[in-house]
């Protein structure tokens, strides 16, 4: 009986946790690597990522391994595949010496999660779409920058009685500033920071406090069109999440990851990135591997 009601209540605490399940952060980790702080030339620009995450671990506030009523690590799985399309338009207006442009990604996104003994559900559709109001890009004769604020919209699939979804159902404003090193000797370097204010969950009344993320890559030039690299990211909460209006203690999310990534150039308009990305140091959130394949094409 003892056994029972501790799990009872052990579901109750698991359902009541929507930030690991799709109501915590909108940003997606890890895309940026190589020139992330070089924008490209004035006209149109196209990339999609098609990533793969998977996780068998699930961490707790303190970056151990979350556990169930009997002392046994959690038996969780997750799983999300994610086709991400993304337009670029570079104009020819210049803003304090830097070009101006847009961009706008829309995701498409398969998930699948399972605790064992609580739930095994998964879902699949339209995700968040980013956009960005303006950002602009300055370039060096060694050192590229590029500023501006996206805006993750609350466009993705989500229904309050699931226990997953793909959408987070609030609005997320994301101040970037991205600066990329890129030598003549083959060495780049690059690195994106990001800040994200979330608002709140109107069906569930879920806030996701303030974050910091960022992306790296630092790659060489090997021959010509080819280019290695060691990439990651790295995301903090600044504070705690709120529940209708109260905070909720030690549930700031933490997470590095590290890993290699690879550029080949076909031609100066057609490029491919394949990376590998893995998790440690986790808090308050899965801990695996995000697997990325990115194709850049310039019109």
């Amino acid at each position: 009986m003892r056994k029972a009601a501790a799990f009872a209540i052990f579901l109750v605490l698991i359902f009541s946790a929507p930030k690991i399940f799709g109501e915590g952060s909108s940003a997606v980790l890890g895309t940026e690597d190589f020139f992330a702080g070089a924008l490209p030339p004035p006209g149109f620009h196209f990339i999609n990522y098609m990533a793969y995450y998977g996780a068998d671990d699930l961490k707790d506030a303190d970056g151990d391994h979350q556990r169930n009523p009997l002392g046994q690590k959690l038996d969780f799985k997750a799983r999300v595949f994610a086709d991400c399309l993304r337009g670029i338009y570079v104009s020819d207006i210049k803003i304090l010496g830097a070009d101006l442009a847009w961009h706008v990604i829309v995701p498409v996104v398969y998930r699948d999660v399972e605790i064992k003994g609580a739930f095994d559900e998964d879902e699949f559709g339209l995700g968040d779409i980013y956009f960005s109001p303006f950002v602009l890009g300055w370039h060096g004769e060694l050192f590229h920058f590029i500023a501006g604020l996206d805006i993750i919209a609350p466009t993705g699939k989500y229904d309050e009685n699931h226990n997953v979804n793909i959408g987070n159902n609030h609005w997320t404003f994301e101040p970037a500033l991205a600066v990329s090193m890129i030598h003549p000797s083959g060495l780049s370097a690059s690195v994106k920071l990001m800040y994200d204010i979330h608002t709140e969950n109107d069906d569930s009344k879920y806030k996701t406090g303030q974050q910091i993320h960022l992306d790296y890559n630092v790659g060489l030039q090997i021959v010509d069109g080819l280019r290695l690299g060691i990439c990651g990211y790295y995301l903090k909460g600044l504070e705690d999440d709120e529940s209708d209006g109260s905070a909720v203690s030690d549930s700031e999310e933490q997470v590095l990851a590290a890993g290699p990534s690879a550029m080949y150039s076909f031609n100066p308009a057609l490029h491919l990135v394949a990376k590998l990305q893995y998790e440690m140091e986790a808090e308050n959130r899965p801990e695996g591997m995000f697997g990325w394949l990115k194709i850049l094409y310039s019109f």
